[in-house]
């Protein structure tokens, strides 16, 4: 035991697990010429192994197989051994110096300190009910400041621990809390967005990251069913069964980019022979699989599955369909919207392959919606150029009684129910606009640590000098 414990406070193992990172980040940049960022983040450091692909080292005219990887330490491998060498340094350097009435005192501070981060994160100091934020500079303002009042008790417990120490364990736990925070932002955090026309309502997101297979029942258009099939479960030669439905699918392959669709005879030759027999657009449209792009400078991926509907009771093809993002309208900002129509045995179905659809409710449960009611888009004056442009909202939740008529505007985000709407972008003849919704439980995380990390040092540094200039005299 005294061994690991060693292992764990030895600089070495610090220095090391920096360069071990070093190198990953490297890596990652790497990557990021043939992959978008997020698909990066998963492979490199959202994860415990990273498998590092060996052809993005090298020039691509090489022509290096693709298949061939290094296991190598992720991102959360490193931060966890990073953060049990932060705790076991702590643990060995930092004693409890307090006894007695101050040790209680100490430690009932330290429980105050742990409410008031707790009250701070998860709502203290911020608005019970939908409410626009504005003028950013007092918005950040209030928030550091309600980290500086947490981090100023959490002092205050250590300084009755640890006395002169107390700088040092606060600088310690503020980076410790700040790599936690990203850990549950790596699991946890969401981000979708909302997109509207001007008089429409809407109670759903598009999640950004995540896709599915959605089939919707019209036989009855009193009753429509939904059947969706999430995009991990769409692997190349798979079959699989929903529940419920006269037909299986056969997965013939999974697309994580696609090129957006063409005219079938605008293509070459060689690429129409080589081409599918499919039903529906795909008959007429081409559509094939993309090398993914990078997701900077608005770049996006546009996923598509090609698959094959199977009559459940006779195994008879129904027909072989291509679908694609690129049909979804909210994808294409309205430009588009090319459902796919099917009919089998005396059923019909409508089927987008589209970002994973969330529907709002708030912590109590409530359904809420949000209608647009005016968009209002500004440039500068002889140009193209967007000035400013924002959205005039109604947020209407009976079941907790909210009934607001709101704006959201650059920089200006709504916060409601734990998600947060920023004004994003708009619709073609500013027909309308595009918020980015974002879920995470845990966003103040970064401005607590920040003011535990400077309250530290600064606590830290004036300990430090009071103490040299006592020695001094």
């Amino acid at each position: 035991m005294n061994k690991v414990i060693d292992f764990f406070l030895s600089l070495k193992l610090t220095v090391v697990l920096l360069a071990l990172g070093m190198v990953l980040v490297f890596a990652g940049t790497l990557a990021q010429v043939d992959r978008d960022i997020w698909t990066v983040m998963e492979q490199y450091f959202r994860c415990y192994i990273a498998y590092i692909d060996l052809y993005i080292f090298f020039p691509r005219n090489w022509n290096i197989p693709h298949d061939l990887r290094i296991p190598f330490p992720g991102g959360f491998l490193i931060g966890c051994l990073l953060s049990l060498n932060l705790i076991a340094v702590h643990s060995s350097t930092f004693k409890v110096l307090a006894r007695g009435r101050r040790l209680t005192a100490g430690l009932l501070a330290l429980i105050l300190g742990v409410i008031v981060v707790a009250g701070v994160m998860f709502g203290w100091g911020t608005a019970p009910v939908a409410i626009t934020e504005d003028d950013a500079f007092w918005r950040v303002f209030f928030r550091l400041g309600r980290g500086t009042l947490a981090a100023g008790v959490l002092f205050f417990a250590c300084h009755l621990l640890y006395r002169q120490r107390a700088g040092m364990v606060m600088l310690h736990g503020g980076i410790l809390f700040l790599l936690i925070g990203e850990f549950v932002t790596a699991h946890f955090a969401v981000e979708s967005s909302m997109t509207l026309e001007e008089g429409e309502t809407v109670s759903y997101v598009d999640r950004t990251r995540e896709f599915e297979l959605a089939f919707t029942e019209t036989t009855d258009p009193a009753r429509q069913v939904v059947t969706a099939i999430p995009h991990r479960m769409l692997k190349n030669g798979d079959v699989l069964h929903p529940a419920g439905q006269p037909f299986d699918i056969k997965v013939h392959r999974y697309m994580l980019n696609s090129n957006s669709p063409v005219p079938l005879d605008n293509v070459p030759a060689a690429n129409r022979d080589r081409y599918p027999a499919y039903e529906g657009y795909g008959s007429r449209l081409y559509i094939a699989a993309k090398r993914s792009v990078s997701g900077t400078m608005g770049e996006r991926n546009a996923p598509a599955v090609d698959v094959e509907l199977i009559d459940r009771e006779s195994g008879a093809s129904l027909g072989r369909y291509i679908l694609t993002t690129w049909f979804y309208p909210n994808f294409v900002k309205r430009a588009w919207d090319m459902p796919t129509h099917i009919g089998v045995g005396g059923r019909s179905y409508e089927v987008y392959f589209r970002p994973k659809r969330e529907y709002l409710k708030s912590p109590s449960g409530s359904a809420y919606a949000i209608t647009l009611l005016d968009f209002r888009h500004e440039r500068y004056e002889g140009t193209q150029m967007p000035r400013d442009f924002s959205s005039e909202i109604r947020l209407v939740n009976q079941g907790d009684e909210v009934d607001r008529e709101l704006r959201i505007w650059m920089n200006n985000p709504l916060r409601y129910a734990r998600r947060t709407f920023y004004q994003s972008g708009y619709l073609p003849d500013d027909s309308g606009t595009v918020l980015q919704v974002v879920r995470n439980d845990v966003w103040m995380i970064p401005y607590l640590s920040c003011m535990i990390v400077f309250v530290g040092m600064t606590a830290q540094f004036i300990l430090t000098f009071r103490h040299y200039l006592r020695r001094d005299n």
